[in-house]
């Protein structure tokens, strides 16, 4: 089957998550498209990328380039006006990443009429974002986790401890410094570390521009590098993979529009267990008291924090919980949901 993934967000191909930090949607399209082509398919991905190329079976193609001149089923990645991009083209699919809610504008109701495509989703969570108008088709495909996370390394959390957050800087994170630092900290003293990992408040403290919505959360962040306070770059997926395994725990405050959770299954995967609230996806991420905690509010975040940091026979099994139940989903099980949909 000839199938063509169309997203015209950003320029990345198949060899990004290995060299670069990515977001979890992009990440999701390089990774589905190579396992569909390993499954037999003529896989075409078209997005914003300068130059084509063919990486592990997938032919990348730029976004003003022509279209590949055969395609069975499109999917569309997030927008639906790209379900336009291919007018002669029958089977299409929409593949959301967002609260799905805005499929009932007008604008978007009248795209969906026409096109009548399968709206596929990221979890349950996900799916109840939307209630349609009329009859579509609909699916769930869970993403996958890709391999740098499935490997047998070691989890080898490092002393004194570390907790990483890879949570948008503006979902929380300054109550969370608040919270490491008026409570957390000194509840475990000695050399404890928090690290975020964020390319806007590390670009911020490397002499950048810092948006205006940035600031006030810049500037706790920077006040509480006294109190082990650390901001990073995120990196590739290599990268990532050795900064989780030498971590004790990963605070993640949520919203309540994360249709998905990506580092959070990252994590979970490699072995890292996880203090998170009960909102967006993250209750299916976590299995609460097995492979991490989930708590009603920041506040609560503390005590089970200090737990994780503190008790290291806890958090070995619950690493181990993690590695056992939280492995499964692949990105070659994501990509037989997606072929059993076409």
């Amino acid at each position: 089957m000839h199938i063509t993934i169309i997203d015209d967000s950003i320029a990345y191909d198949g060899n990004s998550p290995m060299t670069m930090p990515m977001g979890g949607t992009e990440k999701a399209v390089a990774s589905l498209a190579p396992a569909l082509a390993k499954r037999g398919h003529d896989v075409c991905v078209v997005n914003r990328i300068e130059q084509g190329a063919m990486i592990d079976g997938v032919s990348w193609v730029p976004f003003d380039a022509p279209r590949p001149p055969e395609t069975d089923v499109v999917i569309c990645v997030k927008k639906p006006a790209l379900l336009e991009e291919f007018p002669d083209v029958e089977k299409k699919i929409l593949w959301m990443a967002t609260p799905a809610k805005i499929l009932n504008k007008p604008k978007y109701q009248a795209l969906m009429e026409k096109h009548n495509p399968i709206v596929v989703f990221m979890g349950d969570t996900h799916f109840r974002t939307w209630e349609p108008w009329k009859y579509f088709r609909k699916g769930i495909v869970t993403p996958g986790v890709r391999n740098e996370y499935l490997t047998e390394a070691a989890y080898e959390p490092v002393t004194p401890p570390r907790a990483i957050v890879t949570t948008n800087p503006l979902h929380g994170v300054d109550a969370l410094v608040d919270l490491w630092v008026d409570n957390i900290y000194k509840q475990v003293g000695g050399d404890a570390t928090l690290h975020i990992y964020s390319a806007g408040l590390f670009k911020a403290q490397n002499g950048g521009e810092v948006p205006e919505k940035l600031k006030p959360v810049f500037e706790k962040v920077q006040a509480a590098h006294e109190h082990g306070v650390l901001v990073h770059k995120p990196g590739s997926d290599l990268e990532m993979a050795l900064v989780y395994r030498s971590a004790a725990c990963h605070i993640y405050p949520g919203v309540e529009t994360e249709m998905y959770c990506s580092t959070l299954a990252e994590t979970q995967a490699i072995g890292l267990p996880c203090v998170a609230r009960p909102v967006g996806a993250c209750s299916e991420r976590v299995k609460n008291g097995q492979t991490g905690f989930l708590v009603p509010d920041v506040d609560s975040m503390a005590n089970v924090t200090v737990h994780l940091l503190t008790k290291s026979a806890s958090r070995e099994n619950m690493s181990r919980d993690c590695r056992m139940m939280q492995r499964s989903r692949t990105w070659d099980v994501a990509a037989a949901e997606f072929e059993a949909l076409l």
